[in-house]
């Protein structure tokens, strides 16, 4: 594991992780930028039973990502979709918290996941999507090796308006 993956740790969410998810999607940025639908105005009680149906899946991993330095949690992470014939998977990303965002945490994660993906589990592909709008995700995967496929045009409705949707794609060589 490199010195930049040591920034970060990933563990597994848990039902502990409720109130910090509900805050997480709250958060304008996350709003702003999330393909699914945030939990705005979700109860605490909601998102535990959000929680429970995620870790029911056997098609997803669902990670807190953990700031080592500075003592806290930062965010979450996905792997989901896992399709264990074809071995791929896609990812997702979020910096739960305003001030961790821009310090590399992102990139850190993306850098272990894709090690636990692909040289744990053997992992061949993971897939990524963003809005194009989003241009801070998009780099933070290509610095990771992900490489823009494609775009999905007018894929996502955002304030009553069609976004278009950036796909990337990384392969493991190895």
């Amino acid at each position: 594991m490199s010195a930049e993956q040591e920034r970060v740790r990933l563990r597994p969410v848990d039902h502990s992780d409720a109130a910090a998810i509900q805050r997480w999607y709250a958060e304008p940025q996350v709003v702003e930028y999330a393909i699914i639908q945030p939990f705005l105005g979700y109860s605490l009680s909601e998102v535990q039973d959000l929680i429970k149906k995620w870790l029911g899946r056997d098609d997803r991993k669902l990670y807190v990502l953990e700031a080592v330095q500075l003592g806290c949690d930062a965010g979450l992470l996905f792997l989901e979709h896992i399709d264990w014939k074809n071995r791929a998977a896609k990812v997702a990303l979020l910096i739960g918290e305003p001030d961790l965002r821009g310090l590399g945490l992102g990139q850190a994660a993306l850098k272990h996941l894709i090690q636990l993906a692909c040289d744990d589990w053997g992992l061949h592909r993971l897939g990524a999507n963003c809005l194009t709008t989003n241009q801070v995700m998009a780099r933070c995967l290509e610095r990771v090796g992900f490489v823009q496929e494609g775009v999905m045009r007018e894929a996502v409705l955002r304030h009553g308006r069609y976004q278009d949707l950036n796909i990337y794609g990384y392969l493991n060589h190895q």
